[in-house]
């Protein structure tokens, strides 16, 4: 009897690891065996805030920019990530990306006009609003959501506990950290979006790092693995 052949686990919230899953499959032109199971719930902590003080909205997440919605329309949005910039366009805001990064959104920094408001989850690597204002960029920090732990489901614990190849693209050091908590018999190869998110992981695992951080590069790591 042949082995049965490695099974994407993919944590990310469930429309982005549906869209990523999509994306891997229609590159590799065929079904891909997968697991669905958010590590994180992306919970409102405060209201969209008033963005009309403002001459920059900075974006520092995707989930920022759905929470922004409609009210980016017309207004400049400088992001982090291409991915964010093209998700801030659909609500019609004149929308560009800095960097795929933090630290390189700030190598740009001459392109922020004050006022400005960054707009994140509450845990972030790198607080934009306060790098920005330490060189001079006046910028107002919105903590617009919370990323909370969430319990893996059964299929994802059970196939942590089987033996056939786990491929886990891990998106965030958090991400990292938390899907890393949960013990695994089952060899698990870790696609992780950057150096830190390796990083992060607890435990052994085999490791492959993206070479940019996009989701373009993680899926040409999941074609690379499968």
């Amino acid at each position: 009897m042949d082995d049965p052949g490695p099974t994407l686990l993919l944590t990310r919230p469930e429309a982005q690891s549906t869209s990523f899953l999509a994306s891997c499959e229609r590159r590799l032109g065929q079904r891909i065996p997968a697991v669905i199971s958010p590590v994180m719930d992306i919970i409102p902590v405060a209201g969209p805030p008033d963005l009309d003080e403002f001459a920059t909205i900075v974006a520092a997440s995707g989930n920022a920019v759905r929470l922004l919605g409609d009210s980016l329309e017309g207004r400049i949005v400088l992001t982090v990530g291409e991915a964010t910039a093209a998700l801030a366009r659909g609500f019609g805001a004149r929308a560009k990306a800095l960097g795929e990064t933090a630290e390189s959104f700030l190598e740009r920094i001459e392109e922020v006009t004050f006022p400005a408001i960054a707009c994140r989850g509450r845990h972030a690597r790198c607080n934009l609003a306060e790098r920005l204002s330490a060189q001079g960029v006046t910028t107002v920090d919105a903590v617009l959501y919370d990323q909370v732990p969430r319990p893996l489901s059964r299929a994802a614990l059970a196939l942590l506990a089987g033996s056939s190849p786990v491929v886990a693209p891990v998106f965030s050091p958090r991400s990292a950290r938390l899907l890393s908590c949960h013990p695994a018999t089952a060899p698990v190869i870790v696609l992780a979006i950057s150096r830190a998110a390796r990083a992060a992981w607890r435990g052994d695992a085999e490791f492959r790092v993206a070479r940019h951080p996009t989701a373009e590069s993680m899926c040409d790591l999941v074609v690379e693995v499968l």
